[in-house]
């Protein structure tokens, strides 16, 4: 059932993150998958104070995991725990999918001898079962990884073979393992649900690629990896949540607010948190600077700004390996939803490098947002002519291949894909519709592109204002042929022209005068360069 900024005034410069999502040296997804791009740059999106407001200003964050602690007896776990298995060789187990078989991915799970599952005691199975009455193991989730081959099983409202009562409160006669819902995560893909089908997760997500978890977390000297590369999973109450989702969630709920599923919120970068971020243990802070560089992803219906995790990392033969220290942690509940800027993802075009040149060249678009399309970028020149060779050099850098055209035209970066939603109630369930992704740049006169051959015009040296918005080119060959040219200024003559950037346009009258389109402001003795348009 798949298918394929400037930092702010006063802001710290963020350690590194080196590197992506590793669990037991395995990276979770590709590194253009969205839960691993970098956001710490992206613009803050229109509705982020209204959204902010909608969850509540003051809402403090809360670390939705706690300890594991064998001494803690049947004191349920507290957390999303996962199991890790060697596929190759674990026996795999047939499933009965009770609530949504229509949307579950109905293979056989390598399960192990003593699975542990969300809501178990601390010290082995709570045997209430699945569900939500006294003493129940409420959503039940089951996690397990293929360590051999890096896939997923996730599940929800599991019910083990001796446990009285299935997720939908029936009786457990059977024998079998239940799940209300079953989806299957290959790792090694940028894999998605179809369009309107839910997942283990209500927003269609993963739910592991979002944990927090300790071997990520904790300092290196306490073990961890020391940096997390993720975005991590958070929820939001009913009440703030629209029937809608935004990539990369794929499924709605039935609720009343106005923020969709699959939304990202992301930590300030001032002072102000910086402060408070200084103030807290080495644990907490590793967890803050992800939020800031990889933010938060709105999964699931829940408390407000609770961010999940896992109480304890699993080493290879599915035994804890480590430990948080919730003292530290704790120190996360500093932060408030005030602290956070909900941004926007959609592609940015900023610059083209060069501005014009045949078809067949190579371009490089400057700009935001190339990152996390998951393999689905594409460039347009005048919106239906598709570029081949889209690189992504960087989330700010793509480099194409000119296709045929002429003219003077738009630039634009697709990040997703046509697709429709047959299976949501609400028609617009997929804020983006018809693109499942972040969209489409929007068209600004910094996207331009100009087919032909660069013809250069020997630089000349404004030694006056500007005023009026013309003025006398000294120097040589500076009557140039007819025609139309663009004008250009650099602080830093040395570089490229290329790289320089187009003031306006303008016209030379055959005497040595030279008119701009629209004035420009200028200083004495700045520069300027112009350069025919073809």
């Amino acid at each position: 059932m798949k298918r394929l900024m400037a930092l702010a005034t006063g802001a710290a410069v963020l350690p590194a993150c080196s590197g992506f999502a590793a669990l037991l040296g395995q990276q979770l997804y590709p590194t253009n998958y969205p839960w691993n791009q970098n956001i710490l740059n992206a613009p803050v999106a229109t509705n982020s104070a209204t959204f902010i407001t909608r969850i509540g200003g003051a809402v403090t964050i809360h670390p939705d995991w706690g300890e594991d602690s064998m001494a803690n007896g049947s004191s349920p776990l507290y957390g999303i725990p996962y199991n890790v298995v060697h596929g190759n060789s674990t026996a795999k187990v047939n499933v009965v999918i009770d609530n949504y078989p229509g949307e579950s991915d109905n293979v056989a799970v390598p399960i192990p001898p003593n699975a542990v599952i969300e809501g178990d005691y601390q010290n082995g199975p709570n045997p209430n079962g699945a569900g939500y009455n006294m003493g129940q193991r409420g959503d039940s989730h089951l996690i397990v990884w293929d360590e051999d081959n890096n896939i997923g099983y996730e599940l929800f409202g599991v019910a083990r073979p001796g446990d009285p009562l299935t997720f939908n409160e029936v009786a457990h006669t059977d024998g079998k393992w239940h799940a209300a819902q079953e989806t299957v995560w290959n790792f090694n893909t940028n894999s998605f649900r179809i369009l309107g089908e839910t997942s283990a997760d209500a927003a269609g997500l993963s739910i592991l690629a979002g944990l927090v978890r300790p071997d990520e977390g904790l300092p290196v000297a306490q073990g961890g990896q020391g940096v997390i590369n993720h975005a991590l999973r958070m929820t939001i109450p009913s009440s703030a949540v629209s029937q809608q989702y935004v990539y990369p969630a794929s499924h709605m709920v039935n609720a009343s607010g106005i923020i969709p599923l699959g939304t990202r919120l992301r930590l300030k970068n001032t002072t102000q948190v910086n402060n408070l971020i200084t103030n807290m243990g080495p644990q907490a802070q590793i967890i803050a600077h992800a939020m800031q560089q990889y933010g938060l992803i709105v999964a699931d219906i829940g408390s407000s700004m609770y961010v999940t995790g896992t109480s304890a990392s699993q080493n290879s033969t599915n035994g804890i390996s480590l430990l948080w220290n919730m003292s530290d942690v704790l120190n996360l509940t500093m932060l408030r939803a005030s602290n956070f800027d909900v941004v926007t993802l959609k592609p940015i075009v900023t610059s083209l490098t060069p501005t014009n040149g045949p078809a067949g060249s190579g371009l490089t678009i400057n700009g935001q947002n190339f990152s996390g399309a998951a393999g689905h970028l594409s460039v347009f020149f005048n919106g239906t002519n598709k570029a081949s060779s889209v690189n992504v050099l960087s989330d700010a850098q793509v480099s194409v291949i000119v296709p045929n055209g002429s003219g003077t035209l738009d630039v634009t970066v697709l990040s997703g894909t046509n697709e429709t939603d047959n299976v949501s109630s609400s028609t617009n369930a997929n804020l983006n519709a018809p693109i499942f992704g972040y969209g489409t740049s929007a068209v600004t006169l910094a996207d331009r592109f100009t087919y032909g051959s660069n013809v250069a015009v020997r630089p000349a040296i404004l030694h006056t204002a500007l005023g009026s918005g013309n003025f006398i080119m000294s120097g040589t060959n500076n009557s140039g042929p007819g025609g139309t040219y663009h004008v250009l200024a650099a602080t830093d003559p040395s570089l490229p022209r290329t790289n320089w950037l187009v003031l306006t346009n303008g016209s030379f009258d055959g005497s040595g005068n030279f008119s701009f389109t629209n004035p420009i402001a200028t200083t004495n003795a700045q520069r300027f360069y112009i350069l025919q348009v073809p």
